[in-house]
């Protein structure tokens, strides 16, 4: 039973790696897709010759002889997708995934998916299913900036280095820096924040985890060579226990105290900061909301983003940070107050 079980997904993977019309693909480059997707589907080029002749009378694909090699191709453009019949629930998952996962996506699967994507579009269309698309979003916070964008070559390039666990170099240009640097990056996982996409990555042979940006990359090359990871790395860990998306601050976690005005507050007496979240309405009318919470920039910037709907209690020294901001801010305004009048002054 097992042999004739991966009989049937060779046969799967063999028909998944054929292109549509126009497109064609001989039988040896089928052969070395299998082997780059399972190690399992090792056969030879011939066994897949004979494969691929079998399937041809039970599927709509075709070949055309060009001197030794035989090239396939789909005739008809829909009929993978139909392989088994794709139901509304499937195809309500491909249609979501389309919309939010594509920049996750490895290019070459997002092109072999690409029709499966197209097919889910006509199966729920005019369905329960398919207006639930149209009435439901996901929406970030703040201005929705549009992303920048990527060279198509590096992408392929750095999501192929990462799948096949290999180096990869790359010309870098830093955030402060007008010139791109050589570099040999260890991939060791992508990562979607804000629209931006990042490679978190080790450089030559330093330990260090750092992430970049993959808009800032102009030319990569995948090496040959394996990547060294750091010992125990776990992208889960480096971004929900070490918080490092978050940027810490301090490694040690902080009392928040903070008096928010009673319509800033509201949420937060609904949603929670931390297992020990609490909320006590003032006197005043404001809400002194306190957790326990790291301590990082995002930290920072969510609480910023109240304006003077907040007030930071402690602990102190983050207390003094927003003195501090407070005073930069008041400077500023009134220093911008003074120009408008100068200027209002002279065109009068």
């Amino acid at each position: 039973m097992r042999k004739a079980t991966d009989t049937v997904l060779r046969h799967l993977a063999m028909l998944a790696a054929i292109p549509v019309d126009p497109g064609r693909k001989s039988t040896r480059q089928i052969r070395e897709e299998l082997l780059e997707e399972d190690s399992e589907y090792d056969v030879s080029v011939r066994s897949i010759q004979r494969s691929l002749e079998m399937l041809s009378g039970r599927f709509p694909i075709a070949s055309e002889t060009r001197g030794r090699a035989n090239y396939w191709y789909w005739i008809d453009r829909h009929a993978l997708t139909q392989i088994p019949a794709m139901g509304q629930s499937t195809a309500f998952v491909l249609r979501l995934a389309s919309e939010y996962l594509k920049p996750l996506m490895p290019p070459a699967a997002l092109r072999r998916l690409e029709p499966y994507f197209l097919h889910a579009d006509q199966v729920i269309a005019d369905t329960a299913l398919g207006k639930w698309v149209e009435r439901a979003r996901i929406v970030g916070r703040g201005p929705v900036l549009k992303p920048p964008d990527i060279r198509d070559d590096v992408q392929q390039t750095v999501y192929s280095a990462l799948m096949h666990n290999r180096q990869l170099e790359v010309d870098y240009r830093s955030k402060a820096g007008r010139r791109s640097e050589r570099m040999v990056l260890n991939p060791l996982g992508i990562v979607l924040r804000d629209g931006i996409v990042y490679l978190v990555a080790t450089s030559w042979d330093y330990e260090d985890v750092r992430h970049y940006v993959l808009h800032r990359m102009a030319k990569s090359v995948e090496l040959e060579t394996s990547v060294k990871s750091p010992p125990g790395f776990r992208l889960s860990a480096h971004i929900q226990e070490e918080l490092r998306f978050s940027y810490p601050v301090r490694t040690d976690k902080v009392r928040l105290r903070a008096l928010f005005a009673a319509d800033a507050a509201l949420h937060l007496t609904e949603s929670r900061l931390a297992s020990d979240h609490r909320t006590t309405e003032q006197d005043d009318g404001r809400v002194l909301v306190e957790a326990t919470v790291a301590d990082t920039a995002d930290l920072r910037w969510w609480l910023l983003g109240f304006g003077g709907a907040v007030e930071v209690l402690g602990p102190e020294a983050l207390r003094e940070e927003f003195r501090e901001h407070a005073g930069v801010m008041s400077a500023a305004y009134a220093s911008g107050d003074l120009e408008a009048t100068h200027s209002s002054s002279d065109a009068g």
